[in-house]
């Protein structure tokens, strides 16, 4: 159960004890400010605190990313973290005047540099989840709505600029000066990792508006990338009275043609890729390698001018469509987990208050972050309606289109270094970064709920899917053949994933072969394109067969009655028994005076002992009785010394129950020793519960060896005089 004062208490605590450990040193963390001691403790405290507020905000039905970027907010430099604390002088978080001069960045470098690697990894994975066929049958869509966005959004914001200064600030500016012109490029970015958390919760990175939203993003950060290169020479060339247009289209080709060439490539080389990464064998291995080809492409990608998040982006898109993406993105989840939650943690840090001290500079904010989001909304929106989309659709590429986070961060540090802005504007665009963050995470995430069409005109794609059913005998056997189906396909060389634990849903994959596997109790239920279904056949005919083979060796087994005579070795009484029996055994349950003269009969009784006694419903009795005679009729429960143990898990009972009964002259119930059985204890649990029904029978085992307590039992004058010998210390 959810209870926030367990949260909150977790976190003092944790915060507060390496302040003290530092405390009790009399070392003063606030002068090793960038020192790795600090980081690790930074590290740990975002890490909590993400958690702390994704949980939080989850609870009540709000995306987890919004909680971790309001934690970034309590904990950062601009609040909480520059608090000083005894050990910290200057705050857990402190304020580095010289990196936030220097680039914008508020946080230690190092904090930086880890950020950097989660925005890489959620990017990663993001291309991982991308269905590659959707993501090129709307890449045209993608690409138009991204162009759309980038010139809309470059316009308004230079508009809104020019008119915000003059009334807000007392600064008067034309469109085609330096500043309304890097403000008209800084409005131009979308975050995609914001989007792509959103979409992927949502379960929607493979629908037409998910795949539209992630190219576009894409397209429009390599247009505002090549847009930052062009109004960064147009200024220059207005300060040094020439343009250099040849340098400024030089960087814009290399721009598109890295792009596209490193995409194209990967596309088409996405099976030998595979094959490269599949050399390694070991999936972990394979999963490490594959994030290290992301990391050389983004480093590719920042030394070539582009943004490093579109490098890991297309590394984990050229993988989509091969057999190891699922084995990737199952061994990497774990930093998934580490990373992301830390990269909007920190996000959240970002945001200033000092830089927010002014009614004047809070109101062009807001009037700015207004004409940000009609950027996106008018730019993106309205190509869509002519790309098939309806209005529905169309809003959501529009308001998935609208967050802004690192790379307007980075575009806006770049301008502040070059002298082009000044703290001010780079305060109206935190604000811009911040709400944007901050709010659309929430509309966009409900607007993804609806389950109505987004498309004009539905496109049909003709698929040749067809689906098997095996049907099973029991639930058991179908846990038994799925292991089997399991092994078999990994011998073949495929990678089975199971994506979902709860629908127990698996992905099977090996180049071209695509199979989705999907159990339920009595069922196998294989989707396979129709080429395949031969194949499926002809593996599954084979594991029976090998099935087959097992059970027959197995009924060769001499060694059965030896390991059944084994239960009952030479051992020592256990003194836990008694408790056990008085836990699950009650007074009614136990009778000295059984009738039946074969084992069906005594099966039969004793299942009328249990119903009379409360402990089993009369409507479910048939039930327990098939499962009896099942479990019977694989190998008997007749043990040795007379003692019989009829057992069986079953759909009858919620929990584990005991009957005990006497045939003092005994019958044949096939015993080991070949004697008569006169002692018959049989146990039922639930299969849907985990009970240590065998734990029981081990330590009755043990509690039975014993002769005298078998004689005690036999001699017995009455019900309750047996159930004494049970349920009482020898």
């Amino acid at each position: 159960m959810f209870k926030p004062k367990n949260y909150i208490l977790a976190f003092i605590v944790f915060c507060t004890l390496p302040v003290i450990m530092v405390f009790a040193e009399g070392v003063d963390a606030g002068t090793h400010g960038n020192g790795m001691e600090l980081l690790v403790l930074q590290l740990s405290i975002i890490i909590i605190a993400a958690r702390i507020g994704g949980s939080f905000f989850e609870r009540f039905h709000l995306p987890p990313v919004l909680g971790e970027i309001v934690a970034g907010i309590i904990i950062g430099p601009f609040f909480l973290g520059h608090l000083p604390i005894p050990g910290f002088s200057l705050g857990l978080f402190p304020v580095h005047p010289s990196v936030a001069i220097a680039s914008g960045i508020p946080i230690s470098p190092e904090l930086y540099a880890l950020t950097t690697i989660a925005s890489l990894v959620l990017l990663f994975l993001v291309g991982l989840e991308t269905d590659i066929e959707s993501f090129l049958r709307f890449s045209i869509t993608g690409s138009i709505v991204g162009i759309g966005g980038v010139i809309a959004s470059f316009i308004l914001g230079n508009i809104a600029t020019v008119l915000c200064s003059k009334y807000f600030l007392g600064i008067t500016c034309g469109f085609g000066d330096p500043v309304p012109l890097f403000m008209g490029v800084v409005t131009t970015a979308t975050s995609v990792g914001i989007t792509a958390r959103i979409l992927s919760e949502n379960r929607k990175i493979d629908s037409p508006e998910g795949v539209t939203i992630l190219s576009g993003a894409v397209v429009d950060d390599v247009m505002g990338i090549i847009l930052l290169a062009v109004i960064i020479g147009v200024i220059n060339g207005m300060k040094s009275g020439s343009i250099a247009w040849k340098h400024i289209i030089g960087i814009s080709f290399k721009a598109v043609f890295i792009w596209l060439f490193f995409t194209i490539s990967g596309i088409v080389f996405s099976q030998k890729i595979s094959r490269f990464l599949k050399m390694f064998k070991d999936a972990g291995t394979i999963s490490v390698i594959s994030f290290a080809c992301a990391l050389f492409l983004a480093g590719i990608f920042e030394k070539s001018g582009l943004a490093m998040v579109i490098g890991a982006y297309t590394m984990g898109l050229s993988l989509s469509k091969t057999d190891i993406s699922y084995v990737i993105q199952d061994k990497l989840s774990v930093l998934h987990k580490f990373f992301v939650p830390v990269f909007f943690c920190v996000m959240g840090m970002m945001l200033n208050f000092l830089e927010l001290a002014s009614w004047n500079i809070i109101a062009f904010g807001v009037v700015f972050v207004v004409f940000a989001v009609a950027g996106k909304l008018i730019g993106c929106s309205i190509p869509a309606l002519f790309l098939n989309f309806n209005l529905r659709g169309a809003l959501r590429i529009g308001m998935g289109m609208t967050p802004r986070g690192e790379i307007t961060l980075i575009i806006t540090s770049i301008g502040l270094s070059m002298g082009f802005l000044n703290h001010e504007y780079f305060g109206i665009v935190i604000i811009m970064t911040f709400l944007t963050t901050l709010i659309t995470p929430y509309i966009f995430s409900k607007m993804l709920q609806s389950k109505k069409p987004v498309l004009r005109k539905e496109k049909v794609v003709k698929t040749e899917h067809t689906e098997i059913i095996y049907n099973m005998p029991n639930p058991e056997t179908s846990e038994l053949i799925l292991t089997k189906v399991i092994a078999a396909f990994e011998n073949e060389g495929f990678y089975v994933h199971q994506l979902s634990m709860r629908r127990r849903l698996y992905q099977i994959r090996k180049d071209q072969t695509f199979v989705t596997m999907k159990t339920k109790p009595e069922k196998l239920i294989f989707d396979c394109l129709e080429r395949d279904a031969a194949f499926i056949h002809t593996l599954f005919y084979e594991v029976l067969a090998e099935l087959e083979r097992t059970l027959k060796q197995l009924k060769n087994l001499t060694d059965r009655e030896k390991i059944g005579k084994k239960i009952f070795a030479e051992q020592k009484g256990s003194s836990s028994a008694t408790s056990i029996f008085s836990q699950i055994l009650h007074p009614s349950a136990v009778t000295i005076d059984l009738k039946g003269e074969t084992k069906r009969e005594i099966i039969e009784e004793l299942l009328s002992l249990l119903v009379d006694s409360g402990r089993l419903e009369l409507d479910k009795r048939k039930i327990a009785q098939k499962d009896i005679l099942e479990r019977e009729s694989v190998m008997s429960t007749g043990m040795q010394d007379g003692i019989a143990l009829p057992h069986a898990r079953t759909d009858a009972v919620t929990s584990m129950h005991c009957v005990v009964g006497l045939k003092k002259e005994g019958i044949d119930f096939d015993s080991l020793d070949k004697k008569p059985s006169k002692i018959f204890i049989m146990t039922l649990s639930s299969k849907k519960t985990s009970e240590p029904q065998l734990q029981f029978m081990a330590e009755m085992s043990k509690y039975l060896k014993d002769k005298n307590i078998r004689s005690k039992m036999l001699s017995s004058f009455s019900d309750a005089e047996l159930f004494k010998v049970f349920t009482s210390q020898v």
